[in-house]
């Protein structure tokens, strides 16, 4: 019976005795995985053959968080057992999805998650509620993407926290921690009172916490609730990462 995809990262980790930031290209060589950047449409490529491993990242890939988490991928496909194919070819979009629909694309992302932001590190920076500057910390101390390191905060927090990626002016994909009492409709334009909304409207957004009506972002919510908005716009990808979560009431 197969483990979750985390339990073997942590497996994976153990038996390389690591602690701390992983360096990929350096954990590819101990797996015995031969390691090349070349031009191609798929983000990564796993190649098994006549007992051999080789993983091939596309060197259109711009910045390292990236490059690695892509690595890190690859090599959940390659040492989860259940993961038995001579080749896996991961897409952008099977990356980028982290909760996609393709079964083992999502345990890959869940492997990578896990290998390069191990949850028993990370506990340390949430004993506040996070937020953006947290989450730029933590990306900043493990080398992984702000989107990346924001989504491994919003499933071990606690707090009533959820991510967005928007693209288009429109949601692609959320994921929202178990305590966040609302969900959010994909695959419908943004409101007009999200700050989101201005970067794909007005190319502009605003860099501080902005308190917004919840109803501007989720479904079923409250007339006069309320919620904390952080986005960031990653303008060489035409997206815009939103960090949501409920205002802290101060008592007195």
């Amino acid at each position: 019976m197969a483990l979750p995809p985390f339990r073997y990262a942590q497996e994976l980790r153990f038996e390389l005795k690591l602690t701390g930031p992983a360096d990929m290209m350096d954990v590819a060589t101990r797996l015995g995985i031969s390691l090349f950047e070349e031009p191609m449409e798929a983000d990564g490529l796993l190649l098994l053959k006549d007992g051999k491993a080789r993983i091939i990242i596309s060197n259109r890939t711009g910045y390292e968080g990236r490059k690695q988490f892509t690595i890190a991928h690859e090599v959940g496909h390659f040492y989860m057992p259940h993961h038995q194919s001579e080749m896996f070819r991961c897409t952008a979009s099977d990356i980028q999805a982290y909760r996609g629909s393709k079964k083992m694309e999502s345990e890959a992302n869940e492997f990578a998650a896990e290998f390069l932001l191990p949850g028993v590190e990370l506990d340390k920076y949430l004993m506040h509620p996070p937020n953006m500057a947290t989450i730029r910390e933590i990306s900043s101390v493990y080398g992984t993407s702000l989107t990346a390191t924001a989504v491994k905060v919003v499933e071990l927090t606690m707090e009533k926290v959820a991510v967005v990626l928007s693209e288009a002016g429109e949601i692609k994909w959320f994921s929202k921690s178990r305590s966040f009492p609302y969900w959010l409709p994909t695959k419908k334009p943004l409101h007009e009172w999200s700050c989101a909304y201005d970067y794909f409207t007005k190319g502009a957004l605003e860099s501080m916490p902005q308190k917004v009506l919840a109803v501007a972002w989720c479904q079923g919510t409250p007339r006069d609730a309320e919620l904390i908005e952080e986005s960031v716009a990653f303008e060489r990808l035409g997206m815009v990462l939103t960090l949501l979560y409920i205002p802290v009431e101060k008592n007195g």
